[in-house]
Order: structure tokens, then sequence, then C-alpha cells
């Protein structure tokens, strides 16, 4: 059952001068096994009494019983969100257990307006909590200080909780700390990536290109938490280093890496294959494959305990995609590099992977040669008919730096809504 606030579209306040005496409000709710487990998981009362069934038949009340404060909860949701409603502070509750509450009891909780202080604005209320029978299994009263002004909210984007029997979530990344190179602006398939890492319990490390960029980077990492923030870009000799022996110093190790840079000179870059120059080929390789490499490498001594290494392709790799270009070759080769990496440092407990979104109208993308038209051409091609965008490829890398994902690598994994399945 869900919680009953969500029912409501929007939560009001009545403030003190809008109370009598005899006003009364209520809500009810099922107690389940399940709020049972998240309420001991949130306030740590793991006594076996509510979660062992074994230890609770053997009990006086021969079974699985809530938590007292359950109920009290309850009483507490009516006053904060129907009588008084938001706003409302506590300054004292006063509850007596009559009963014990079981798992698919149905709970009615009510609160009724005892005393009003106009001095100092406190009401004072009477608390009950009934079962389906009619039973009283709680009694009490409560003092608040009630809003003055009217409140309104609106409570249905609250976060969702879930339970994971038999340990933690696997994926939660609370306590894993990674590396994040290529975030631009707001629109990078990298910043997409941090929010969803972040978001998950991730602590991040967080480059921008150059003194240019970090005005555009700079005010994202700070928003995501970000305790280092570092110049990084690996056409410059000794930088890429840097960024490792800060992580080194700072933190003494690191659990994940993502890699989603790629470069190739403009007039490289728009015209054929064939034509391109050594010197382009060369530079493109470097930035956008090889810099995936010296990562890789940097980063296995931090990696003691096993980690994740993640880069950015797309399916231009693996077919020809008009005015892609030299990009198809290079992201061949990354591919590849993914694959001897997920190899070589397997035995170590590091795994590889390349994410192969689909395209995304990201400021690296810009440079492709009529890139509108191929935006076009996909969305209108895809089984899905939408196109991923930068939180879908976010959703992927958590899942792919998480735990859930220990025996998986050395993959490409589209998340383009099916268009490898196009050609």
């Amino acid at each position: 059952m869900p919680p009953p606030l969500i029912e409501a579209a929007l939560i009001q306040s009545r403030t003190f001068d809008e109370l009598a005496i005899g006003d009364s409000a209520e809500l009810c709710c099922v107690l389940t096994q399940r709020d049972i487990d998240l309420f001991a998981v949130v306030s740590g009362d793991v006594n076996p009494a509510h979660l062992d069934p074994e230890f609770a038949e053997r009990s006086r009340f021969h079974g699985v019983i809530g938590h007292g404060m359950w109920g009290g909860a309850l009483i507490s949701a009516v006053l904060g969100t129907r009588l008084p409603g938001p706003g409302t502070i506590y300054l004292g509750q006063e509850l007596r257990f009559k009963r014990p509450v079981r798992p698919g009891d149905a709970i009615t909780a009510r609160v009724t307006v005892r005393e009003l202080r106009a001095d100092k604005g406190i009401a004072v209320l009477d608390c009950e909590c009934v079962n389906q029978f009619g039973e009283t299994v709680i009694s009490g009263s409560a003092e608040v200080l009630a809003p003055r002004e009217r409140i309104e909210w609106n409570p249905q984007r609250l976060p969702s909780a879930s339970l994971h029997q038999g340990g933690p979530d696997p994926l939660d990344l609370t306590g894993k700390r990674g590396l994040i190179v290529g975030i631009a602006n707001d629109q990078s398939i990298a910043y997409g990536c941090a929010v969803a890492l972040q978001a998950a319990g991730a602590e991040l490390a967080i480059t921008y290109l150059n003194d240019k960029a970090q005005p555009h980077v700079r005010p994202l990492a700070e928003s995501l938490g970000a305790p280092l923030i570092l110049p990084c870009d690996v056409r410059e000799p000794g930088q890429l280093e840097a960024v490792f022996a800060a992580i080194e110093r700072d933190w003494g190790r690191l659990d994940f890496v993502l890699h989603s840079i790629a470069f190739a000179p403009r007039e490289d870059l728009h015209g054929r294959v064939v034509d391109a120059s050594a010197a382009g080929f060369a530079q493109a390789m470097d930035v956008s494959c090889h810099s995936f490499l010296r990562m890789a490498k940097l980063a296995e001594p931090l990696m003691r305990e096993g980690g994740t290494l993640l880069t950015v392709t797309f399916y231009g790799s693996s077919r020809v995609v008009e005015h892609y270009n030299l990009m198809g070759p290079v992201k061949a080769a990354l591919e590849s590099a993914v694959r001897y990496v997920a190899a070589e440092l397997g035995p170590k407990g590091i795994r590889a992977h390349a994410i192969s979104p689909g395209p995304i109208r990201t400021r690296a993308a810009s440079g492709i040669d009529r890139f509108d038209e191929l935006l076009a051409d996909a969305a209108a091609r895809v089984p899905a008919r939408q196109l991923a965008d930068i939180a879908d490829v976010g959703a992927l890398a958590r899942y792919l730096v998480s735990d859930a994902a220990r025996h998986i690598t050395g993959t490409v994994i589209p998340v383009d809504g099916g268009q490898h399945l196009a050609g």
C-alpha cells in the first residue's frame, strides 16, 4: 500500500485563527511487513519482536508486531498534513500504547483540538489510533505551534524507497569514489552520468578542460558536491597524471572512472576517412582512444579492491554512418581497447565497458558535419520512436558501476532506443 500522504495532490494548513475546539482530522493506513522493515531501517530499532517471526511467536504477543512509534508517526502525519497541517511545529507528545498492531491491521489515526492558547498560538490536541475493530491501540495528546499563515504544498514528488532483503541495495553507490572526465556543460553525457552516480551516493572528482571551460564546469561540479575539481587536457603533458596524483593523495583509492572525451581536427573530421592526415588521425586516436588506456593504467594501482572503467562510443564504430567519418574507425579502436582492458585487468576485479548512446545533442556532437540531419533521421527510424537522453546514459552508468554488475565486463552496451537494430 502506498503511503497515505501520496494520495493527496495538495496539502493545506489550517492557521491558528481558523482552528476551533472540537475540530478533528484523521487518516488510515494498513500496516505491512514492508512498513515494519522500513521503520526498522530508518529508526535503527531492530528488536526481533518486529522482524523475526520465529522469535516473535515465542513472545507474549505470539507473532510479529509493529513498532509502537509507527503509530506515533501516523499521528504526526495527521498533525503535519491535515490538522493543523503544513508548518505545524511539535512542542510535545504524550502517548500510551494499549494494544499491539500487527501486519494487516488498518489503523486510523485521529486528532481532535482540545485547547487553544491564543497568546502563544499553541494548540493542544487529543490523539488516538484505533484498529479495524474499533479498538483503541494508542491514546494521548499533542501540543503544537499552529501556523500563523496558510501553507500549501504538493507532496507527490517525494523520493521512493525500496528494501533489499538480505543485504544492502546493490545499486547503492554510497562509499564509492569515482573520476568523471568530459563534462563541458549541463548537456554533456558525462554530466548526465555524474548526476546519476552522485544521486546514488557516489563521491566524485570532476575535471574541466581548461580555463575557458572552468566557469561552465565548476558550478556543476560544486552542485554535485565534488571535493576535487581539477584541470585535465589529455593533450597537455602531465595533466592527466596530476589528476590521478591528487586522487591518490586525497582519497588513496578509486572505484570507477568515466572517460567521455573525443576529439579530431575539424578538417579531418569533415573530410573523407581516406583523406585524413597522419597528424589528424594520430591526434584523434590519442585523445579519443589512447587516453582511455592511459586512464586505465593510472587507475589500476588505485583500484586495489576492483573497480569499473567506463567510456563512451557510438554505433558508427561498427557500421558506416554518413558524416561520422574519421570518428568511426577511432571509436572502433576504442571498443577494441575496452575488450583488451577488460581481459587484462579482469583478474584484479577491474571491469571495463563502453556505453553506446544514440545521437544526443551535446557540445562534442556539434562538431560532426550535418549533425541535425543525423539526429532527425535517427529519431524517425529507432524502434522506440524516441532517442535516449543523458539521464538514460546515466542510469546505465550507475548500474555498471554498482555491485549489481560485478560479473559483467568487456561489453559495448547500446542506449539508443534500438537504433543499433535499424542499421
